[in-house]
């Protein structure tokens, strides 16, 4: 699968673009506030119709404008299918494939397309919420059923939740006004536990091979998944393990008004020869390792369909050496999926290993030129 062409109206900076791509690596250079990332949400947006940088669609219209307006091809094998998604406030946002209008929970997983952006980073600096919803995020669109099951765990959740608080503190609780609660949350966490363990180590075995290549074979990536149940690894136990921490905590629990253990507050460390990266890792290497797990999400994509999935890097350079620049536009110009990509860089220092399977853009305030 790749984009063939994008027309863009009243997108961020964008006033009117139309643009034809590569199918297989498209690089964008300019200096910074040009309109460079803006692209690349637009070309996510059209995909999957949403953002990745905001939930609001009203920041995604141009200063001024009352709409916006995203149009392009997709070439998916010998099929081209066209894809229109506009937004007027206060109006839902309008999706059309081949002039059918679908609703965004009928569009949403269809076409596979990976971000990498320097927002990214928060997924190794910053707490426990970050790598959860990466794994939410990312665990749903390779399988629908983990999505329902999720949704399910934080339905239960939310009622038991509600009942802990209501009765906080009381002396006189009726515990089995939680054991419906208990039962579901035991069934549908204990699945969701399950399928992000394996969707972990799924990542893991795929990242482990590009951060290798990304850094000479001299450092080794890692993920461990940090449960707050305790099941020692054995999935035929984790169900009976679950319930019976979350029994021995309804004391606890109902003094904090809240529950208190569960996949809402898991975590994963991310690990670079056994020391977690958060902690002991360099600028440098967080962003190889954020890298290097989104090039391992692009390949479970691409062994969970029969499509290649999109891949996006923003202002993908900065920060690396000229070595990891390499490799990293080595392993663009040899994958068959398409890529774009941005660079503060002069293009004619990436240009030379590309070998003709590219196409390179200048991006200045608002309008792109090919080079």
């Amino acid at each position: 699968m790749f984009l063939a062409a994008l027309n863009l109206i009243n997108f961020r900076n964008y006033d009117r673009q139309e643009l034809t791509f590569h199918p297989r690596l498209n690089i964008f250079t300019g200096l910074n506030a040009q309109g460079k990332t803006n692209l690349l949400e637009a070309v996510y947006c059209l995909a999957v119709s949403r953002s990745f940088r905001t939930n609001q669609e009203s920041e995604l219209l141009r200063f001024g404008s009352d709409f916006f307006y995203l149009e392009g091809n997709f070439q998916i094998k010998k099929e081209c299918y066209q894809v229109g998604i506009g937004y007027r406030p206060p109006r839902r946002l309008q999706i059309k494939l081949n002039g059918k209008t679908l609703k965004r929970a009928e569009y949403l997983y269809r076409h596979p397309v990976v971000v990498f952006s320097p927002d990214d980073l928060l997924l190794v600096k910053e707490g426990p919420s970050i790598r959860r919803r990466f794994l939410d995020t990312e665990g749903s669109r390779l399988k629908p059923l983990y999505y329902r099951r999720l949704r399910d765990y934080y339905r239960a959740l939310q009622q038991r939740n509600r009942i802990l608080k209501e009765y906080r503190g009381s002396r006189s609780f009726d515990y089995s006004l939680l054991e419906p609660w208990d039962q579901a949350l035991v069934k549908f966490g204990s699945t969701v536990m399950e399928e992000r363990i394996k969707f972990l180590g799924a990542l893991e075995s795929r990242a482990r091979s590009h951060f290798a290549t990304l850094t000479a074979e001299s450092e080794s990536l890692s993920l461990r998944y940090l449960p707050t149940i305790k099941f020692n690894g054995d999935f035929e136990l984790l169900e009976s393990a679950f319930r019976e921490q979350l029994t021995a905590g309804h004391s606890a629990e109902l003094r904090r008004g809240t529950t208190l253990v569960g996949p809402h507050l898991d975590d994963f460390a991310v690990m670079i020869n056994g020391c977690d990266v958060r902690k002991y890792g360099s600028q440098g290497q967080q962003r190889t390792v954020v890298l290097a797990l989104k090039m391992g999400e692009v390949d479970l994509f691409n062994s969970a369909g029969d499509e290649q999935a999109i891949l996006l890097l923003d202002d993908i350079f900065s920060e690396f050496d000229e070595e990891r620049s390499n490799h990293l536009l080595q392993f663009l110009s040899c994958r068959e999926g398409q890529s774009f990509l941005t660079t503060a860089s002069p293009s004619w220092k990436h240009s030379q290993n590309c070998s003709g399977q590219s196409k390179i853009y200048t991006v200045h305030r608002g309008k792109i030129k090919i080079d």
